[in-house]
């Protein structure tokens, strides 16, 4: 039975038949692919096919082959570029795809884990295994994927960092120091609106209806369009990205590529802050605190905004997941991080109305 895949412009032809191993090759044109399974499958039937060995890929070259073919379609696949850069140069990068075992995946792992945290290995493991996998269902290049017979690290590194109002006061001043003219307004709406950093960079102009305080996102994580409700704030922060893309006669709000360029600019600019700081404290004779404006990243300012909103009782949990875009209520609590003292004080209340006595009717 022969199947004909299109992929790039050119056809995977596949012609599987009972007692023979499956053969695959790749035509540019689709009648060309046709004819020949048609020619294979008579072949195997009259018992004339004789199976030519064909080299098999190393996996340096499937990782490239999959990089070039099916990495585009990938979500953040800009991001993803130096991980490929990565797996390219794994030690057993030269070996055939089929030839690495699972016990070279599982030293690999744990030389992983002596130098990265449990989630990032199992994030690097699970994009090797859709290597594998793509190699089994659309090139036959291998009969099973290794990586299923591994065990997978825990991750239990979930973040749960926010930061405080005078963390916020020191990062915006040292983002109004930045030559990035945008950067404050950038950080005003990720800290207001809890927009992932992919989706404000991917917002154009004519993404957002001031009238209505939406920001309408075609194209977010979960695959999903979602609009955003503004706060004034929010707003206000693109207005001025609003015009200052106008002036450059740009339809982007932000004047960058790649998301990972904002990444880079906030972690700068969390350093500057950082120096700021220390410079602060020794012309006033203080110790400087030591987890002061360390340890922030750039996405740190989504669970900001989400946990400000949980803390604030304002917002019902169907109400958080509508702004924040979280399908599950599983993921919007690693995201809600509620302070026990805010908690203690909402108790103390309550056990106030509980002993409070009621008049008699």
């Amino acid at each position: 039975m022969a199947s004909i895949i299109e992929r790039n412009g050119r056809y995977l032809v596949r012609v599987r038949m009972q007692g023979f191993r499956t053969v695959t090759k790749t035509f540019n044109r689709k009648s060309d692919g046709a004819a020949w399974a048609r020619r294979v499958e008579t072949d195997m039937e009259a018992g004339r096919w004789q199976e030519v060995a064909t080299r098999t890929p190393s996996f340096r070259e499937a990782v490239q082959e999959y990089r070039r073919d099916m990495a585009p379609r990938l979500k953040g696949a800009a991001t993803y570029r130096y991980r490929f850069d990565e797996f390219e140069g794994l030690p057993f990068a030269e070996r055939p795809i089929d030839a690495v075992s699972a016990a070279d995946l599982a030293n690999w792992r744990d030389q992983q884990l002596k130098c990265v945290k449990p989630g990032t290995v199992t994030r690097k493991l699970a994009m090797i295994s859709s290597i594998f996998s793509w190699a089994i269902r659309e090139q036959g290049w291998l009969a099973s994927n290794p990586m299923a017979l591994i065990r997978k690290p825990r991750a239990s590194d979930s973040r749960t960092r926010t930061l405080s109002d005078d963390e916020v006061a020191w990062l915006m001043a040292a983002a109004g120091s930045s030559k990035a003219s945008w950067l404050p307004a950038a950080l005003t709406v990720l800290m207001h609106s809890a927009m992932r950093r992919s989706e404000l960079c991917g917002l154009r102009r004519g993404d957002v209806d001031y009238e209505a305080a939406v920001a309408r996102l075609a194209d977010t994580k979960n695959g999903s369009p979602r609009d955003v409700p503004l706060c004034p704030r929010s707003l206000q922060a693109l207005r001025v990205l609003d015009g200052a893309a106008k002036s450059r006669g740009d339809d982007m709000l932000l004047p960058i590529g790649p998301a990972g360029s904002l990444s880079t600019r906030f972690t700068v600019t969390v350093r500057r802050a950082r120096l700021m700081y220390l410079a602060a404290c020794r012309e006033a004779g203080a110790a400087p605190a030591d987890r002061f404006l360390k340890d922030i990243r750039l996405h740190d300012l989504r669970h900001h905004a989400v946990t400000a909103w949980a803390n604030s009782g304002a917002l019902s949990v169907a109400e958080l997941m509508a702004i924040s875009g979280h399908k599950s209520l599983r993921m919007l609590m690693r995201y809600t991080h509620l302070q026990p003292v805010q908690l203690a004080t909402k108790l103390a209340t309550l056990t106030r109305q509980q002993d409070t006595p009621t008049s008699a009717s």
